[in-house]
Order: structure tokens, then sequence, then C-alpha cells
């Protein structure tokens, strides 16, 4: 269980301009991340990723989680050189939540193994601003299944005649209405594969876009900059030495700061 309450009330911390310059610096790195740090051992770091962090490196140049944190273990282990961090799964950079980066590339490609054979599980809070359709009761679930394609950057749903060229693929969840807001509505989500943009897409094309998601036609939320309503907030896996389940998820004060974050 992790408190990521503190995260949210002081945000301005966790900018990824003032990390990037206190990495640069060269000192601070460890206390400036371990309010960031679910779980730590030899073999794997578990992290609490802040919106607007790259789970990857893209053309923007800006430092991913794995840049970040190898800075953090430099630090910590005083480790000279390259020190091998890699996140084992994706989270889009608008998103938020728990994320498994493995320390050994043994750890890595055994995580890697469990993510391919499904044995990985993944929960995800996410909050709309309207119902899924037959979904507005608390405890109401479904499954939300749609054929998408990758077009200009947006995972669209695909139509009767495919856009020559792209690729068509089954995108597939598992809703469940956690509760109803005055005027939002918190929903656990499930998934078993990691296809772009899969929550936010699939969400949007059954007419639910995430809070604060105007890429997928959500509705702008003032405060929250330029993150979604989407947090990775329970992962299950076996760990790659130990051999004994992981389990780590938000606390309910973590997953009530996430919503009082956005409404």
């Amino acid at each position: 269980m992790f408190d990521a309450s503190p995260i949210f009330t002081a945000k301005e911390a966790f900018d990824l301009r003032r990390i990037s310059k206190i990495i640069a610096g060269g000192t601070g790195v460890v206390a400036a991340l371990t309010p960031l740090i679910a779980y730590e051992d030899n073999h794997l770091l578990v992290i609490f990723k802040p919106a607007g962090w790259l789970s990857q490196s893209d053309e923007t140049g800006d430092p991913s989680v794995n840049e970040i944190f190898a800075a953090y273990l430099r630090e910590k282990y005083a480790k000279p050189g390259n020190v091998f961090c890699a996140a084992v799964q994706r989270l889009d950079r608008p998103a938020m939540g728990l994320m498994v980066l493995a320390r050994t590339s043994k750890a890595a490609a055994r995580l890697s193994e469990e993510i391919r054979l499904r044995r990985f599980e993944k929960r995800y809070r996410v909050l709309t601003s309207q119902p899924l359709p037959g979904l507005a009761h608390a405890g109401a679930r479904a499954v939300l299944v749609a054929d998408m394609q990758k077009i200009d950057r947006l995972a669209q749903k695909a139509g009767a005649r495919p856009k020559p060229g792209s690729k068509t693929a089954q995108y597939m969840l598992s809703a469940r209405l956690v509760h109803r807001g005055k005027s939002s509505y918190a929903y656990e989500v499930s998934i078993e594969t990691g296809k772009f943009h899969q929550v936010r897409a699939l969400m949007a094309a059954h007419g639910c876009p995430l809070l604060g998601d105007v890429k997928y036609g959500g509705k702008r939320v003032n405060g929250s900059g330029h993150s979604v309503e989407l947090a990775a907030g329970y992962l299950r896996f076996m760990h790659p030495t130990l051999k004994k389940p992981q389990l780590h998820y938000l606390d309910e004060a973590s997953l009530t700061a996430f919503e009082a974050y956005f409404i």
C-alpha cells in the first residue's frame, strides 16, 4: 500500500524541469525522489510516476523514468558510470501512478515475460464527466470492446472501411463503477494488453472520455495542467527472483486526493 496523497499537494516539487535541474546538479537526487518510491530491493523499484513524466524516451528529449531513477540509484549507492534501470510497463505521459522498474536485465526479462503471459495484473482508476452506457450505478460492470486503428497519433475506432496502411487491433477492457459524484464517475478499469492509449481511446470510443483528456474529447479541468484523470493504482505480479507474489496499490487517501485534484 502506498500513500501518494502528499504528491498531489506538492506537485511543484515533482515538476520535471525542477527534477532535471537537480539531476544535472549531481546532488539532492535521492532526497527529491524518495517520496516517489513505493518499494525498493536489489532487483526492482516500484515508483509513482507523476503526470507529465515519460515512461519511455521520445522525440522531446525529456528524461524518462529510466534516466531519472537511474540517477537516483547512482547517487544512493555511489555507483559510477551507467546504471541499469528499465521500465517494464508503459504509462502515458499525461497519466500517473505505479510503475515497476527493473534494476537488472534478468529482472527485466522475467517481468516482461510475466506481462507477455498476462500474469502481470494492472488496474487503473479513471474519472469521467458522464457514465458509460448502462454503468451509472455503483458496482455495475461491463466489458468494452472495439476494433481500433492508430491514426495521426490517436487510437481511433475503425470504420466499416479501415484506413489503408493502418493496422487494426482489438481493444478490450473491463470497467466497474466505484462511485458516482455530483458531476463525475469513478471507474476501476482492468486491461490485459498494453496497446497504444488503450484505456483512454476505448473509453472515448464508448462515449465516455476521461476528464482532462482533451485529445480524446474529454472535458478540460482547471488546474490539472496537461494531465488526464488516469492513475495506475494496482499492480500484482511475481517477484523476478524471490518468486513470491508482489502486491502494490494506492491507498484510499491517495485515490481520494487523486479525484479531488480534478474536481
